[in-house]
């Protein structure tokens, strides 16, 4: 059981990227997924991304995710509140497929404080 949570909390795979890192990546294609309830996500969000909530990607998984993507979708940028969400997100996606799952360090925390575009759904 320890493994496990190792596993979720520290992530064998996958890496973490800071904010401006994960701004590089969707300017290159990526998708940035927002893993919060959705609430969570209509007070404020990343501009452009979309939500998927982790306990629906815990039910569905990569095929649930792959019906909300683009086709081809290769790199995804994982972010929540703070990173543990979307940690568990990367530990649960990653080495299932082809794409990339890639973490937001901080998670919204870290891209506030950078500064970066926020949306809201009021």
């Amino acid at each position: 059981m320890l493994g496990v949570l190792k596993k979720i909390l520290f992530g064998v795979r996958g890496a973490r990227v800071s904010p401006q890192e994960a701004v590089g990546y969707v300017n290159g294609g990526a998708v940035l997924v927002d893993v919060r309830e959705k609430d969570e996500f209509a007070r404020g969000h990343a501009h452009g991304a979309c939500n998927i909530p982790l306990r629906e990607l815990r039910a569905g998984g990569t095929a649930f995710l792959d019906a909300r993507l683009p086709a081809g979708t290769r790199e995804v940028v994982l972010v929540c509140q703070s990173g543990m969400r979307s940690r568990v997100a990367q530990s649960i996606l990653s080495g299932q497929d082809a794409r990339t799952y890639l973490d937001l360090a901080g998670g919204m925390g870290a891209w506030r404080a950078h500064g970066l575009p926020i949306a809201r759904h009021d």
